[in-house]
């Protein structure tokens, strides 16, 4: 489903897999067709599922009304079980949070997988707590459909778990982080240090005031801003100063290896990409009940960045982004993170997992 960072660790176990001769195609809504394709991969839309725009505005109300109803419908576990029969298909990997399709795809039998690409830990709370109670209004049982895969992939650290240590079912992997580009150690050229702006591609209520506090609060700051706004925000609508350029659009891959701090949501995929680079995070959560403020205390916990809350004003986050730009313990903390994230790639292990 469009759910924003789901889609790059679903299509890097996807290259995986081809890269080692295998084939992969998409099942998912039609928004995602551009990313897909443009990745290289056979895209099909749901026909009997329900369409979802991740970058659409929504209140917070609406909006866990209209996601969970996606989480719950059932229409897409039949537009995949009627893909997998169309076509060779030896195992069916699912969106965790696609619970009706988790429950109609195991049930049919087929080989499924579930994709789980931030905490296990989160997703785990969330389907016993306040997402998974209205997943149930849309007559989900979103417990027993998180339990139902025998395997289950996660593509993050179990150090950056809410309980590092806690056993879990003999059927869940952590492989590890997924390397959307193969990362280095992020060395800046010498001039300004350049500050990455990234919060999601997904809309969030006062994420738009939350990036231009962060345009403001960098601008008296002696850094190059590089932002991006994703197709939640347009750049017109916002105040940019003289030191910033802001873009709809950028691989972060092009900016990071020269970059010095990162600034972004708590989206796993933004988070782990900067770590992977040993580049400090300063994580501005957008909603309680998303994974985000449980990656801002791993991220603190490993001391390799801060967390401020997304109301913080122009003048907090140009205190904390000097904190972070100087080579003290975050930067530290994040040069160790970003040793051991290069150490493997998370896609080998996952696709030796399918392949077993």
């Amino acid at each position: 489903m469009d759910g924003g960072g789901n889609l790059p660790p679903a299509l890097l176990l996807a290259r995986e897999i081809t890269r080692r001769g295998g084939t992969a195609r998409f099942l998912g809504n039609a928004t995602q067709r551009p990313a897909i394709e443009r990745a290289g991969f056979t895209f099909i839309p749901f026909t009997q599922g329900r369409e979802y725009d991740s970058a659409a505005p929504r209140s917070t109300a609406s909006g866990l009304w209209q996601m969970t109803g996606v989480f719950a419908d059932r229409g897409i576990g039949r537009d995949a079980i009627s893909e997998a029969r169309r076509g060779p298909t030896d195992v069916v990997v699912v969106d965790c949070l696609l619970w009706g399709a988790v429950t109609e795809t195991v049930a049919a039998g087929l080989p499924v997988v579930q994709l789980v690409h931030t905490l296990w830990d989160y997703f785990r709370r969330n389907v016993a707590g306040p997402v998974g109670w209205v997943g149930r209004l849309h007559g989900a049982r979103p417990p027993a459909a998180f339990a139902a895969p025998s395997a289950s992939l996660v593509t993050a650290r179990r150090d950056f778990e809410i309980e590092p240590d806690a056993a879990r079912p003999a059927g869940v992997h952590h492989v590890g982080v997924l390397w959307q580009d193969e990362p280095v150690e992020a060395r800046p050229d010498g001039g300004r240090p350049r500050v990455l702006v990234s919060f999601s591609t997904s809309s969030f209520p006062g994420q738009q005031r939350a990036l231009q506090h962060c345009l403001d609060g960098l601008a008296n700051l002696p850094v190059e801003v590089v932002a991006t706004t994703g197709p939640s925000i347009d750049p017109a609508d916002l105040r940019v100063p003289p030191n910033a350029e802001v873009h709809r659009r950028l691989d972060h891959g092009e900016v990071l290896p020269g970059t010095s701090l990162v600034i972004g949501h708590g989206g796993h995929g933004t988070t782990v990409r900067a770590l992977a680079h040993g580049i400090p995070v300063l994580v501005l959560p957008m909603h309680p009940l998303m994974d985000q403020p449980a990656i801002g205390r791993a991220v603190e916990r490993h001391g390799a960045g801060r967390v401020l809350r997304k109301s913080a004003s122009a003048a907090s986050i140009r205190g904390a982004a000097a904190a972070l730009l100087e080579n003290g313990r975050e930067r530290a903390g994040a040069a160790r993170l970003g040793i051991s994230i290069r150490e493997r790639d998370g896609a080998t292990l996952a696709v030796d997992l399918l392949d077993a």
